[in-house]
């Protein structure tokens, strides 16, 4: 009797909800993939401030943990872009031989005891102005404007007008609390996908047993080269087993 196919969840970044991952979801159920995208809790649409600010990181692990659970799967495969890698890795480490293989698209990944803000930008000064903006904002860590969202020069304008009617302040606390893991990420399955124009962890780079791959991409990878990744995404799923 054939093993079953595992399933697929797709994890989105900050900002987002599970509105960016729909078109791949779409694309790899044609192609017989069991695939469903999730919202993390704190970016559904209509949240007030208070209602973002109060979400911590723990409650989107465990959100991520209870999702894979109520799947009832002998076998899942995750998929994270941007912040979730760090919620999706640390749900992995509590579910253990259930996740069969993650992909991780230009993300951030945990360190025991450590926050995501704790790696962020160059410089010490660059990762404490970040943190003051949260503050600044409520405990919230704001989307980008379209303004801003002109520098991304592998967006065309009506992909920089969809991304910024659709963002939405994230939950501050998620990227200032430290993440708990009880074995380094890097003993995990995963393939880590660098973006050209976005750093790879050194993790990603240290971890003997990872699959490494890249994508000519700026942050956004299922906007701006949909093609490339839903294909790449698709042979990592079936490398792991699907």
């Amino acid at each position: 009797m054939p093993e079953k196919a595992a399933h697929v969840i797709l994890v989105p970044g900050a900002w987002m909800g599970g509105w960016i991952w729909e078109p791949t979801v779409q694309w790899l159920r044609a192609r017989d993939i069991d695939a469903e995208m999730m919202t993390l809790r704190g970016l559904e649409p209509g949240r007030s401030g208070a209602d973002i600010a109060r979400v911590s990181l723990e409650d989107h692990v465990q959100q991520l943990v209870d999702v894979i659970e109520q799947t009832r799967a002998d076998k899942v495969i995750l998929v994270s872009h941007s912040y979730s890698g760090v919620v999706v890795a640390a749900a992995a480490d509590r579910l253990g031989s259930q996740v069969s293989g993650i992909i991780h698209i230009g993300a951030f990944l945990p360190v025991d005891a450590h926050a995501l803000l704790d790696n962020w930008g160059s410089t010490d000064d660059e990762r404490a102005q970040e943190k003051a903006d949260i503050e600044a904002a409520g405990n919230l860590w704001l989307a980008p404007t379209r303004e801003m969202l002109d520098y991304v020069d592998d967006l065309t304008d009506a992909d920089r007008d969809y991304l910024a009617s659709k963002f939405t302040a994230h939950p501050g606390r998620t990227v200032l609390d430290a993440a708990h893991l009880s074995s380094p990420v890097e003993e995990q399955p995963a393939t880590y996908v660098a973006l050209s124009l976005k750093y790879a962890p050194a993790v990603a780079k240290s971890a003997t047993t990872w699959q490494r791959r890249s994508l000519a991409s700026g942050h956004w990878p299922m906007v701006s080269a949909f093609d490339e990744t839903a294909a790449l995404i698709e042979e990592e799923i079936r490398r792991y087993g699907s």
